[in-house]
């Protein structure tokens, strides 16, 4: 999968199904969906991510910087991959979920066999306002709404301006959480996609 860039000065360690559609929910099967509510987000380590829109639940892994991949033009290495395709990528050197600071750096695998962790649709599926699930190590869970979604670009060619412009990697600032993964066309000499979609969303409860 094409990689994401560690942001400069980090250091190395660190299914898709539509739900279907039911019967109109019960009173009592509503007072039992609100009998148990979610625990408040509290800054934690990620443990699994879920994106109801898209039929994703999944475990996540730390993830490191790939010391064996191209620098790029500021000299930082690129983000490993997630070592199970099944499973979704966390930085742990950068920001994590709940902190209320930065940008919390997240990727997976998309295979063509559709065994990984996202399917090929998942472009054309993600959409703004869908909501991001990380339940944390602490038992609370954080939210996070889809604000903007860039589709299918280039990994090469276009995702470092992206990742530039849009202040992606960000240590700062208010707290953000982008999900990365490869896609669009196949390059078989490669073995690869050429394309990265690229999702950044904000706290469910902000404003």
């Amino acid at each position: 999968d094409p990689t994401l860039s560690a942001p400069e000065g980090a250091v190395d360690p660190p299914g898709t199904s539509t739900a279907p559609t039911g019967p109109t929910p019960t009173a009592a099967s509503s007072a039992a969906s609100t009998a148990a509510p979610r625990a408040r987000c509290r800054v934690g380590q990620p443990r699994r991510l879920a994106i109801p829109a898209l039929g994703v639940d999944a475990a996540f892994e730390q993830i490191g910087l790939d010391g064996h991949g191209k620098r790029d033009a500021s000299g930082r290495l690129p983000l490993g991959n997630p070592s199970d395709r099944t499973r979704a990528g966390w930085y742990a050197q950068g920001p994590r979920p709940g902190s209320g600071r930065g940008t919390v750096l997240t990727n997976g695998h998309t295979y063509l066999d559709g065994s990984a962790i996202f399917q090929r649709d998942f472009a054309r599926r993600v959409a703004v306002g869908q909501i991001i699930r990380i339940g944390q190590d602490n038992g609370s869970q954080c939210a996070y709404r889809i604000t903007r979604v860039w589709r299918e670009i280039d990994s090469a060619r276009d995702y470092p301006a992206l990742v530039s412009s849009q202040h992606l990697y960000d240590f700062s600032g208010p707290e953000r959480l982008l999900l990365a993964t490869c896609g669009g066309s196949w390059d078989s000499a490669a073995d690869n996609f050429d394309d990265i979609s690229v999702v950044l969303a904000v706290p469910a409860d902000a404003r």
